[in-house]
């Protein structure tokens, strides 16, 4: 104990034999405690107060960890000896904790208390152990209380941001889950009602059939996107992220700050684009021609056309893009998590990792001294993360692939489309009715800068995947920088890391930044396709 105390200053510890050896002040300490350390010698198991004293560490869910002398002199037991004559009831704590010897040589003891100061605040799951977060990652919490311990990591706006969008977070409500089954529901429905304007060319409200089957289209790949996102949510996977694997407090400060920002550019995007698609379409489906149709002795259905599509597009236009956005976003936070979880493996290497985190551990330029048994747990550890990461990636990969199949199939249109020149076409039947309506011309410009295929929306979507690349790059650095007081430690550990590749690889999607260049240029075809042919349709009007 004299050890520890100096060893973890501002640590308190409770002895029975200093405090109160009473029954009923070690069933406090043992309550109040947050780990019980149990020193492992003969007589142990015979005494009726240490028995009580580990039954009330179960009871209490406390955190076990178990020392055991390795002197003959101080009472060295033997462990099957003391299994053998443990009560029933309490055989279980030798098979699901691991036992640390101590050594009373000053050259190992170090190692040992390096060893309980490592096992301290561990949660079981299966049959590893992983140390448990310090700030356990939440993404919503529902108490009767009102805590939400979710807000010290994840922002409020975050929170609020993909709720509304159609994001239902781990811990979401009844109300909130129906909400993403409604948004999910309204988004293929709205791509139902988009189709059948393929078929009404009558009005003003259309224009042309490309941009319709943009739309049309556009819906199933985002409802692919939110769809996809809320089954990862579901997964066990991320209850075992949250839970288990994650115990970095800088990152989770910063992985705040990012959410805050992310959320804010996304609700801007969102807001933006929706006022810039009413601008082109509201007019056009609250025209007169539509609202009068029954005056005019046209059909009835002309006005529940424009009144049904009017108002659809008031409500879908911010799920539309919201839902998109918010997906993105969710991605991109699920993506920095499985990096924490890799980032958390490191604190098995040493406790400073544990105490500063590997940006500031690394800061310091001083040497680590780390033996073969650290670097085996930190493999292990590493090893288990990394699948998840891969699980992750892959599982998130589907409608990115969808997405850029599509993409390269659209290169055919693009490059035809760039062969006709800038030129202006009179003759193209959408002139007329651009010279008509000023909010076609409107619509026409929104296209241009918003479209999921050739404009913005594009390029978000697209590019999201090669984000992964800096985590690699990231982590390539750092893991260079590490000083080992051994030099052949540090030669395994790079050896087992360049082992395992982070970049997104998925099928034909690989995303790394060796291929960037030529994915760029898929999307610069596609942009410049669709601009020439609104190029020549400008010109001409």
């Amino acid at each position: 104990m004299m050890i520890l105390t100096a060893r973890l200053p501002g640590v308190s510890f409770w002895l029975d034999v200093e405090q109160d050896p009473t029954e009923k002040g070690m069933r406090h300490g043992v309550q109040n405690s947050k780990d019980v350390l149990i020193y492992l010698t003969t007589g142990l198991i015979e005494s009726k107060y240490c028995q009580m004293e580990m039954r009330w560490a179960l009871e209490f869910e406390k955190n076990i960890i178990l020392v055991v002398e390795t002197d003959e002199r101080h009472g060295k037991p033997s462990i099957e000896i003391l299994i053998e004559m443990c009560p029933p009831d309490l055989k279980h704590i030798f098979a699901n904790n691991v036992i640390i010897p101590w050594y009373r040589d000053p050259e190992f003891r170090g190692i040992n208390v390096e060893k309980i100061i490592r096992a301290r605040s561990v949660k079981k799951a299966g049959p590893t152990v992983v140390a448990e977060s310090t700030t356990k990652l939440k993404f919503m919490t529902r108490s009767k209380s009102g805590d939400s311990q979710g807000g010290d990591v994840f922002d409020w706006t975050f929170v609020y941001f993909t709720v509304l969008c159609g994001v239902a977070l781990p811990g979401a409500g009844r109300k909130t889950k129906a909400w993403s089954v409604a948004v999910r529901i309204i988004l293929l429905t709205c791509g139902c009602m988009c189709m059948s304007r393929i078929f009404t060319t009558e009005g003003p409200a259309f224009w042309d059939r490309s941009t319709i089957v943009q739309i049309v289209i556009a819906h199933p790949i985002i409802f692919l996107f939110l769809h996809v996102t809320l089954t990862i949510l579901k997964s066990p996977l991320i209850a075992d992220l949250l839970e288990n694997r994650i115990d970095a407090p800088e990152e989770a400060t910063l992985l705040r700050f990012k959410t805050r920002i992310g959320t804010c550019l996304a609700a801007l995007l969102t807001v933006s684009l929706s006022f810039w698609g009413w601008a082109g379409y509201l007019p056009a489906f609250f025209d007169m021609y539509y609202l009068e149709s029954a005056s005019q002795q046209r059909p009835a259905t002309l006005l529940l056309f424009g009144l049904a599509h009017g108002f659809t597009w008031i409500l879908i236009l911010p799920l539309f893009f919201g839902s998109l956005f918010a997906s993105l976003l969710m991605m991109f936070v699920l993506q920095e998590l499985s990096f924490m979880a890799l980032l958390t493996s490191f604190n098995e290497l040493s406790p400073e990792f544990t105490r500063s985190g590997i940006t500031a551990t690394v800061a310091t330029n001083s040497g680590l001294n780390i033996n073969e048994l650290d670097l085996y747990h930190f493999q292990v550890s590493f090893l288990e993360n990394w699948k998840i990461y891969k699980a992750l990636q892959w599982r998130a990969s589907i409608p990115f692939v969808v997405f850029w199949f599509l993409e390269f199939g659209l290169m055919s249109w693009s490059l035809w489309s760039l062969s006709q020149g800038f030129e202006a076409q009179p003759s193209d039947p959408r002139v007329a009715r651009l010279r008509e309506n000023w909010f076609l011309r409107v619509r026409l410009s929104w296209f241009l800068g918003s479209s999921l295929w050739f404009g913005a929306g594009a390029w978000i979507v697209a590019l999201t995947p090669f984000g992964v690349s800096y985590y690699a790059w990231r982590l390539e650095m750092q893991a260079k920088q590490i000083l080992f007081t051994h030099p052949g430690m540090r030669h395994s550990f790079l050896a087992f890391l360049a082992g395992f590749d982070l970049n997104f690889r998925v099928l034909f999607l690989h995303a790394t930044v060796r291929l960037l260049p030529l994915y760029v240029c898929i999307l610069i075809v596609n942009t410049l396709g669709f601009d020439a042919d609104a190029v020549r349709i400008w010109r001409a009007v």
